[in-house]
């Protein structure tokens, strides 16, 4: 007699388990049904009950981490831009302090007229400026000399100077415009290096564009050995040069003597040191 209530006991236990699991809602496995042949029995395919929360997570984790690469993306860029607006901003004071430098003392101790040329450099002894230009095409190599007061060069190198700024693809020669030759000179005076000839003077039909100031005499592509093509455009945008173009794969800089400003950057994967390779402007 004692047994019966014990029994009684356990068994209204379990009618009670039963009776929560009858009453707990049951989530149905995914089936995937597949009838598409009616000659073939109907295939199904029953998938675990936790695939569609284990998606869910991994898509959220996905997710969560492209918004996180995003945003990293976003600020790495901003940072970009600071450093490069910050690194220009250095040059243009450089630039500044070069060009409004103290004047030296005279003889007589009196502090010497500060005499600019047209160029805006201060003029040597004799006003005759000089500089060095070289090919990167073909290794040539003269020195060009220049009056800081006219502006012209000297008759013994201009001929040197229209050659080696020539076609490289027709040997076609063009008179340099003056006011290129004098930007070649304030660079070479503020770098206090040689200018690397990368392209000048380009024959009409072998130019890119119809309208291109390489066919007119009034652009060349330079290096300066010691600075990257990076620190060259900055010294040149720090210099008021209007017309600039940025080629940081083949790693140089085009500069010009136009009117209008107009900056641009190419990204072109051609790296070649010939006059057809670079760009048509």
């Amino acid at each position: 007699m004692g047994a019966e209530p014990r029994d009684r006991r356990n068994t209204n236990s379990e009618l009670r388990r039963i009776r929560k699991e009858l009453v707990r809602p049951r989530k149905e496995r995914l089936r995937i049904i597949i009838a598409s042949d009616p000659h073939r029995p109907v295939r199904t395919f029953t998938l675990p009950r936790a695939l569609p929360t284990v998606i869910s997570l991994v898509g959220g984790t996905l997710l969560l981490t492209t918004i996180v690469l995003i945003c990293g993306s976003w600020k790495m860029r901003d940072a970009l831009h600071g450093l490069e607006r910050r690194v220009h901003a250095m040059v243009q004071a450089a630039d500044s302090a070069a060009l409004n430098s103290a004047p030296s003392e005279g003889g007589d101790g009196t502090a010497a007229a500060d005499v600019r040329t047209p160029l805006g450099v201060h003029a040597p002894a004799g006003d005759i400026g000089k500089f060095t230009i070289q090919s990167a095409n073909t290794g040539e190599e003269i020195e060009v000399r220049l009056n800081l007061t006219s502006g012209e060069i000297e008759a013994s190198c201009y001929r040197e100077l229209r050659h080696l700024l020539r076609c490289l693809r027709t040997g076609a020669e063009t008179p340099p415009d003056p006011r290129l030759i004098e930007l070649l000179y304030r660079i070479s005076q503020r770098t206090h290096q040689k200018i690397v000839l990368v392209s000048g003077f380009r024959a009409p039909m072998f130019s890119l564009a119809a309208l291109s100031y390489h066919t007119r005499g009034m652009a060349a592509d330079i290096r300066i050995p010691g600075m990257t093509a990076l620190m060259v455009r900055d010294l040149a945008m720090s210099m008021g040069v209007r017309g600039i173009g940025y080629y940081p794969v083949s790693q140089f800089v085009h500069v010009d003597v136009r009117e209008q400003r107009q900056y641009w950057t190419d990204y072109g994967q051609n790296s070649q040191d010939t006059e057809g390779a670079e760009h048509g402007i």
